[in-house]
């Protein structure tokens, strides 16, 4: 469920990105850019803070198997 909003919350931003592309070849290059690193660094946050409440307090245990 959570990756299926992740994936659909990327293709949204990256589509909104791509309509307000302008400058040709050059604005089309930026804009993918631009949509590729705001949708990665979306993924990395909603990562970190569900990796964070799903394991928080578990830390030692997990040192501990290791």
């Amino acid at each position: 469920m959570a990756s299926s909003a992740l994936l659909a919350d990327s293709v949204y931003v990256s589509c909104a990105w791509g309509v307000t592309t302008l400058g040709g070849a050059k604005g089309v290059g930026e804009s993918t850019t631009s949509a590729v690193v705001i949708s990665l660094v979306g993924i990395f946050v909603a990562d970190f803070a569900l990796s964070y409440c799903f394991f928080q307090g578990a830390g030692d245990q997990l040192k501990n198997c290791i």
